[in-house]
């Protein structure tokens, strides 16, 4: 131990001191309000239009609850609350279901591969989510290959333009949330009663069903909520495949409104988003108290070891590794397969040979079209300074939070993780707001790519925390004393022996900050204008101007960037981690 690097820095710390322009507590209390400022700063514009006659900008407004009045006589309003409802139940019983059973598979079972399927099941969260509708579409939708491929062999078709067909989609979408709580929760928890189901002569089968899957309630209730929340603000499903069918839900129904709207951002748009804001919030609230009785459910201190025994599933196990491959191929890989013939293709049809149609017209209008090439590099730019800057402040707001005594740190972790509670397109309207009443100072944010920026990396910088948090609480705060007793200040022990050990996860976090703010699009709708095009807001507009070919192009660039930030941290990382 005295020839590591944490004990060398200590002694070097103890060698030279430096001297602070301001004491910590300036710096942790300036970085505090930063935190605030940006986390809840949205929310009160957006009260304050939702409660306002008129626009922000036109004069002669007045506090009313006119547009919440407006909103609730909107036959269309509850035409489009009833479609989300269903939407998201169907979402949330699939993925739930799916999830758990993907789960069980893998952790408690003999099932061949199940090492790395868990990597498999989770492509979904790495894949651009727009890329993923499209390539869907391209497949599976009204005009999809496959979709012509049954109508001409003469079965039956489905219809992905349905309430149950996106329910289905959203089910792919969301499986990944409940993989990974009901994985996690599963290796948490000791597998002493499975055994004994064992032992007395039970069938594995028997085992998980009546055993395993009900000591799993409380990470599938935690599943179903998350999901269920998630569902709500849903937007790239219901205006890309919704559209055919005329399926409007709430967050199509606020961007109609916004967008379509007789009168300028009108003030109802803002009251649906509060409520929106409302519902969320509420769900995961009431999640947070569901789970507090989720002791009840532990079996044993300990959680399942390399050598437990998995559950046999004998002449099973192939068909269900088969049938777990299978959902992955045709959920994800086939969905890219198509994508990426799209892009290359005049139209995707079964009428003449892919190869006979092939056309390179859809990936010159990227490289040469100036708004598609525009919202490229503007999309990578922000996607790169956007992921340096917030891991560097919340990194910063998280060791604060940790490994401080600032007063106000226990409001750190609820600040970082309430913008995954605040639906994306809620998130965009009231930032929107603000720049606006920001005035002058907010004209450079409302007018460039740093404003949606801004607006991107606040509604993932909760991402950033859930990796760091982890890896932080394994430092052992005996480090941070022993520097102060050496008389390091509390910067000099943050910068020179957390952040250095802390370097894995600070890349880890970095690439998928990266790759969240390259594919989010739902906090940008109302931000975009001409110059500060992105890939994700670009994609709808060309998509609903009938331009399948470049967004097909497009989506497959975002894939290809996403491809090579994974590639390249996992090369980074293995040398990070062996520093």
């Amino acid at each position: 131990m005295a020839d590591s690097p944490a004990a060398l820095e200590l002694a070097h710390l103890s060698s030279r001191q430096r001297r602070q322009l301001l004491p910590a507590s300036a710096y942790q209390t300036m970085v505090w309000a930063v935190v605030v400022v940006l986390v809840v700063g949205p929310i009160a514009p957006l009260i304050y239009t939702s409660l306002r006659s008129k626009p922000y900008y036109l004069p002669g407004s007045v506090w009313t609850f006119e547009p919440y009045r407006t909103l609730f006589a909107d036959h269309l309003f509850w035409e489009a609350v009833k479609n989300t409802l269903i939407f998201a139940v169907l979402t949330t019983a699939g993925s739930v279901i799916v999830g758990t059973a993907f789960a069980v598979l893998t952790v408690r079972t003999d099932l061949p591969g199940r090492r790395w399927l868990p990597w498999l099941l989770v492509s979904p969260i790495v894949i651009p989510p727009l890329a993923l509708v499209v390539g869907w579409m391209s497949i599976y939708g009204p005009s999809g290959y496959l979709t012509q491929v049954a109508s001409n062999l003469g079965l039956p078709v489905w219809n992905l333009s349905s309430l149950v067909g996106m329910a289905v989609l959203g089910t792919v979408v969301t499986v990944p949330i409940s993989f990974l709580t009901c994985r996690a929760a599963l290796h948490g928890a000791d597998p002493a009663l499975e055994r004994a189901g064992l032992a007395s002569g039970a069938s594995p089968l028997r085992v998980m069903s009546r055993v395993t899957v009900p000591l799993l309630r409380p990470a599938m209730l935690n599943a179903a909520m998350l999901v269920f929340a998630v569902s709500l603000e849903i937007l790239g499903i219901p205006l890309f495949v919704g559209a055919p069918g005329r399926i409007t839900f709430y967050s199509t129904y606020l961007y109609n409104g916004w967008i379509n709207g007789t009168v300028p951002d009108p003030p109802f748009v803002s009251a649906g988003a509060v409520l929106l804001l409302v519902v969320v919030s509420s769900l995961l609230l009431l999640r947070t108290l569901a789970l507090g009785s989720e002791e009840r459910f532990v079996v044993g201190a300990a959680g399942a070891t390399e050598s437990d025994r998995p559950l046999e599933l004998g002449r099973w196990r192939w068909i269900a590794a088969s049938a777990t491959l299978g959902f992955v191929a045709l959920t994800s890989f086939v969905p890219l397969i198509g994508l990426a013939v799209m892009s290359g293709v005049k139209v995707l049809t079964t009428l003449k040979p892919p190869w006979e149609l092939g056309t390179s017209a859809n990936w010159s209008a990227v490289l040469h079209d100036p708004i598609l090439h525009r919202s490229v590099i503007n999309s990578l730019t922000i996607a790169a300074f956007g992921a340096v800057l917030t891991v560097a402040l919340v990194a910063t707001a998280t060791i604060i939070a940790h490994r401080s005594q600032f007063r106000a740190r226990r409001s750190i972790p609820a600040l970082l993780m309430y913008p995954r509670a605040v639906p994306g397109i809620v998130l965009g309207i009231g930032i929107f707001w603000s720049y606006l009443m920001l005035g002058n100072t907010g004209r450079p944010l409302r007018i460039t790519i740093w404003g949606e920026m801004l607006a991107l990396c606040i509604r993932n910088l909760t991402l950033v925390y859930v990796v760091v948090y982890p890896s932080l609480v394994r430092i052992s705060p005996s480090l941070g004393q022993a520097a102060a007793a050496a008389g390091a200040t509390w910067w000099q022990t943050t910068w020179r022996i957390i952040v250095p050990i802390l370097r894995p996860a600070l890349l880890i976090a970095g690439a998928l900050m990266f790759i969240a703010v390259l594919g989010d699009y739902d906090p940008v709708v109302f931000l975009q204008k001409p110059g500060t095009e992105l890939m994700g807001v670009t994609m709808l507009h060309a998509w609903q101007k009938g331009l399948t070919g470049p967004v097909a192009a497009l989506a497959v660039a975002q894939v290809a960037f996403v491809a090579a930030v994974v590639a390249i941290t996992a090369v980074v990382y293995r040398r990070v981690s062996r520093a």
